[in-house]
Formats: structure tokens, sequence, C-alpha cells
């Protein structure tokens, strides 16, 4: 610590001991304290987009962030209200026939507080009004990312992960690109894979990045998990777009 401070004369042998307060890394359960999400409907969207505040340790926290785009050329900048910076997972990755954009973002050790908010900035040159995405997932008592995927070649599965420590929270962002249904009939019910937490889910037949995000706690390194969602209505793309993520204590 910086403040008090100690000096020790050493003008013969000494010991110096000291205390800790507070939880090691590791020995508290990884866990999700808050999700929130902000979808924008294709032709009716607005540029900056912000999702609903939120409640989120005051630091500490992990946070990560999938943003899902009309096109490549929607996404222009993300952000939040308490100044974290934000490092992308891999690289921008495209999914329903490569014109959508499918996005991880991760920030780790944040500061939160009291009505947190995350914002997607639109490139302004022709995709303010475009559709978009965001959906966030908080975690406390995690110390960094492990093992992650991304497949945009199933329709409701991925690309396996394995854990690589004990008890870790795998996270999984799904997003169909379409399915068989209408405006009429925009709610499609989205649901995660057995043993699976639901956070928040995005459903329109046609005009909006539709997608879900779940997470479970895997007990042992080693796992091997690749999740499988389900939909009331058929997709009528085969394909969608899955990150696994596994968050490490």
């Amino acid at each position: 610590g910086t403040s008090p401070s100690c000096t020790v004369t050493m003008n013969q042998a000494q010991s110096v001991s000291a205390t800790y307060s507070g939880t090691p890394p590791g020995s508290a359960p990884v866990q999700v304290v808050a999700h929130t999400i902000k979808a924008d409907t294709a032709g009716a969207g607005s540029s900056p987009m912000t999702t609903p505040p939120v409640d989120t340790p005051a630091s500490g926290s992990l946070i990560l962030v999938q943003v899902l785009t009309q096109n490549t050329g929607t996404f222009d900048g993300l952000s939040d209200n308490m100044g974290n910076t934000y490092v992308e997972v891999g690289t921008p990755q495209t999914y329903a026939g490569i014109s959508a954009g499918s996005y991880l973002f991760e920030c780790a050790n944040a500061r939160g507080g009291p009505g947190q908010t995350w914002t997607l900035t639109k490139n302004p040159n022709g995709y303010a009004t475009n559709e978009a995405t965001l959906f966030v997932v908080v975690l406390s008592g995690a110390s960094q990312i492990g093992n992650w995927s991304y497949s945009n070649t199933s329709d409701y599965s991925g690309s396996t992960i394995r854990t690589t420590a004990a008890n870790s929270v795998v996270v999984s962002f799904w997003g169909p690109a379409d399915y068989t249904g209408s405006t009429s009939d925009p709610d499609n019910s989205y649901a995660p894979p057995t043993g699976w937490t639901l956070g928040d889910s995005a459903v329109d037949a046609l005009n909006q990045n539709s997608g879900a995000d779940a997470w479970i706690t895997v007990p042992s390194s080693g796992s091997s998990v690749n999740p499988t969602w389900s939909a009331a209505n058929a997709i009528n793309n085969p394909t969608s777009s899955m990150w696994l993520v596994e968050v490490k204590p």
C-alpha cells in the first residue's frame, strides 16, 4: 500500500508481516451480476444508441459486449459512461450471407457503479438508421477470459471450446440470421440450452439483429462446451452467429 507508509531501518535482521483484506483472485466464484440489451430496428434506428442502465460493481468486474449490425459498415465505436476501454476479442466477424457484422469486446477490471450504460456509435456515412443490437454481460470474481470461439456455419450451435480452469463461466452469444415468420408474428421465443441461464434476447421476424445470450458454470477444467439453442419458429436462413467465451476465476 501507499498510505500509511512503512519505513524499516535495516540495522539488524528484521521481520515484516502484512495482513491483507478483501478476496484473493480465484477464491470467489465467477458470477453474472448484471446484463442489459439495446436493439434498433432497421430503418428506424438512431446513432448513438444506448442500453438501459444497470447497477454494476464499483471496480473489478469483467464485461463482455457483443455487437450485431445490419452490415459491416455500420459499426463505428463502443463506449460506456464509466470511461472504460473495450478490447476486441478476435477480429470482426460476419454472418447472414457475409453481410451482417458480429463483434465481441471485453473489458477486464472494469470500473462500474449505479446506472452504467453502453453506447454504440454508428458510421455517420449513411448507416445511422441501420439495425443493430448490443448485448452486455457483466461478471464478478473473474480474472480473464480463457478459450473462445466464433462460428457462422451452423444454425443453432457453434464451435466447441474446452475450458481451461475449473468453475469457469461460459457465456454464449447466439444470433440467428432469420427465421420463417413475418413482422406480424415478431416473437420467436428463443430458448437457451438445457441448464443454461437465459440473459437477454431480441426477437423480430425480419427487421432486427435478433439473438440472445446465456451462461453456465462449468465445474471442471478441460470440459468440452458447445451448446445448442432452439427457437419456436424454424430459422429461414440456415446459419447463425455464435460466440462462446470462457470467463475464468
